[in-house]
């Protein structure tokens, strides 16, 4: 087979067998281009998958050394090929595990970066003016604190999909199906805004970019959403929301932080795996390590007096 077939059709079982989202996809498309592009450079570029051998495997992985990409970016396009020559090997394509010749550098993950529960705190009393715009950016931020939803999840919701108990399904990664539950606060600001609306769009949250409205775009997008959360980051001067994403980590944060029970957050989130809890679970350590330091502080004997 051809090697720009195979990763068509390797693409395709990603997305119709494990069931990978479109911007998972997207990013494997995108690591395996770099790998047949460096291949089709060389002299004797391979054409079928046939073709591959541990040689070109090994003067990628030396091709990718030479670069200036960082090593989590090195790490994951290796991780795709290496994931892409396994399922050649699983089809008859390749005859060698090819895939097995392919060292992944290890890479430290960053430790998550949640609000502080003060600017958590200013972010959920900020008051929204009268306009739907503004009502949906109180709606979307009480709502992304409160089930600590991933943005996209959030966006795919229809305002049929809320009831009153304030309970909902959500759709995770995998199509993966979970319940997830929003506090009063975020009830009231969620009913506030479509008590608000006079349309009939299905969708829970509308964009109202006048652009995107003319092209019949009325479901509020990744995009829209990173735009709501700048906005908001300049005008309440929240140096920490830098993306949608900080507010998942601060729910998480906040959680862990309130129970201790680390699979509850885990359900919570919707993770599959308790390793992913872990830079969570470093953040809340630290922030308990400097309380302690500061109790240490006030109680040394000549500490001077508190208010």
């Amino acid at each position: 087979m051809r090697i720009p077939a195979a990763t068509e059709e390797y693409l395709t079982y990603l997305a119709v067998d494990r069931a990978r989202s479109r911007q998972t996809l997207r990013a494997y498309g995108v690591d395996l281009g770099q790998a047949m592009r460096f291949w089709a450079s060389l002299k004797a570029a391979p054409e079928e998958m046939g073709d591959l051998d541990r040689d070109l495997v090994r003067a990628y992985q030396r091709h990718l050394g030479q670069t200036r990409l960082a090593l989590s970016s090195r790490a994951r396009r290796l991780q795709a090929l290496r994931g892409f020559l396994r399922y050649a090997l699983r089809e008859g394509w390749i005859q060698e595990d090819l895939g097995a010749q392919i060292d992944i550098p290890k890479v430290s993950a960053p430790l998550p970066k949640p609000l502080t529960t003060a600017d958590a705190r200013r972010l959920l009393a900020f008051a929204p003016g009268p306009q739907e715009s503004a009502l949906r950016d109180r709606a979307l931020v009480h709502f992304l604190l409160s089930s600590g939803c991933r943005i996209s999840e959030a966006l795919a919701l229809n305002r049929s999909d809320i009831n009153p108990e304030g309970r909902l399904v959500v759709r995770g990664k995998g199509s993966k199906e979970r319940m997830v539950e929003l506090t009063p606060a975020a009830m009231d600001a969620v009913r506030t805004y479509l008590d608000a609306r006079q349309d009939r769009e299905p969708a829970l949250f509308l964009n109202y970019d006048r652009r995107s409205c003319s092209r019949g775009g009325r479901r509020l997008t990744d995009a829209g959403a990173r735009h709501v959360v700048r906005r908001l980051r300049r005008e309440l001067g929240l140096e920490g929301l830098r993306s949608p994403h900080v507010l998942r980590h601060t729910t998480a944060t906040e959680l862990l932080t309130i129970t201790g029970n680390v699979r509850l957050v885990q359900e919570v989130l919707g993770h599959a795996n308790l390793n992913t809890m872990q830079g969570y679970t470093k953040v809340v350590d630290r922030a308990r390590t400097a309380a302690y330091r500061e109790l240490a502080k006030r109680l040394e004997p000549g500490a001077p007096p508190t208010e």
